[in-house]
């Protein structure tokens, strides 16, 4: 999924540094099929380089703040971090009540949505978070 981003470029858009760890945060987020928590992210980086926790904290800090990734606010004190690239449009998402997995749902217009949402006129929408729980095939098929 990540070989549609020139993450390098897209940094030095950023005006940020280019750092093995900058990269390798935005290389992974891109390749992942789903939303991943910090702890998986960190997993990950620390089985192709030594890295300290608080530094990967920070860069997923920075990069929510300016817009390159998406932190979710999902059921549970976990947050989950995906990338928000043009190629990443905003999207709903399952989370299923037994095994917490969190699946990326296709797409679609929230603009009805936000129509019929929207209050007094006025407001401005300028995120609409969209959450579906349930039970995931997964565990449907285990119970």
């Amino acid at each position: 999924m990540s070989d549609r981003c020139d993450f390098r470029q897209w940094l030095a858009s950023q005006g940020l540094k280019l750092t093995a760890v900058r990269l390798a945060v935005l290389e992974i987020l891109g390749a992942a099929p789903r939303a991943l928590r910090a702890k998986e992210l960190l997993e990950v980086i620390r089985s192709r380089r030594r890295v300290n926790k608080v530094t990967v904290y920070r860069i997923l800090e920075d990069f929510c703040n300016r817009g390159m990734v998406r932190r979710l606010s999902l059921e549970g004190r976990v947050s989950h971090y995906e990338l928000a690239c043009e190629h990443r449009p905003p999207h709903p998402h399952f989370q299923c009540h037994t095994c917490r997995e969190v699946q990326c749902l296709e797409p679609v217009p929230l603009t009805r949505v936000w129509t019929e949402l929207q209050g007094p006129v006025g407001n401005r929408a300028d995120h609409i978070d969209i959450r579906v729980e349930g039970l995931c095939h997964k565990c449907r098929e285990e119970a």
